[in-house]
């Protein structure tokens, strides 16, 4: 280290001052390991944030399942003997075959309950795919990847669960109208009368 010399040049009378050069380094040292700590603190703090959004979305697309397998449920008993026999039987006083418009809202009856159906179905697999990839992606990748895509999705879910619930809603009304809406009068021909009727 450094040494403070009196009057005279004797070592007995130096003063020796240690270097500050291992002190700045040791300092130096444990700044970076307060600094370390600080930064995995954050780390685990913000992926304990985002497991607890990821957990969020994950409820929020569960609940989309369950409504989207109840209009599954309403729009497959539409599609029932008891509903569908009426209105395809020929003698029935609302079948389909009287005329073109019980015909077309027939059709567009037929298509609001199939899409309904299949736009249902598809998000109840998408839902237990999406779940599975976000587990695997925040396990693998990072969370802060699997909470984006997540959100991604659910956006796209949710555009889906309102195709469907608006096809169930126009089914329903398409409906009422065939059962009530609808002339239900059969045209009947009257026989030709013989001339020598009176």
């Amino acid at each position: 280290g450094r040494c403070l010399r009196g009057g005279k040049e004797s070592a007995a009378e130096s003063l020796c001052l240690p270097a500050a050069a291992p002190t700045s380094r040791r300092g130096h040292m444990w700044a970076n390991v307060n600094a370390q700590s600080v930064h995995q603190q954050n780390a685990v703090s913000l992926m304990q944030v985002d497991m607890l959004q990821l957990g969020v979305l994950q409820t929020q697309m569960d609940n989309l399942s369950v409504q989207a397998t109840l209009l599954i449920g309403f729009a497959l008993s539409m599609w029932g003997g008891a509903t569908l026999k009426p209105l395809l039987e020929d003698d029935s006083q609302i079948c389909i075959w009287k005329t073109w418009y019980h015909l077309a809202f027939a059709a567009v009856f037929f298509v609001t309950i199939a899409l309904c159906i299949s736009c249902g179905g598809i998000i109840v697999s998408l839902v237990l795919y999406i779940k599975q990839a976000a587990q695997e992606s925040a396990l693998l990748v990072s969370t802060g990847a699997a909470v984006a895509n997540t959100r991604r999705h659910l956006s796209s879910l949710n555009r889906l669960f309102v195709v469907s619930y608006a096809s169930f809603a126009l089914s329903a009304v398409l409906l009422i109208v065939l059962y009530v809406g609808m002339p239900a009068r059969l045209p009947t021909p009257y026989p030709a009368r013989s001339r020598g009727s009176t």
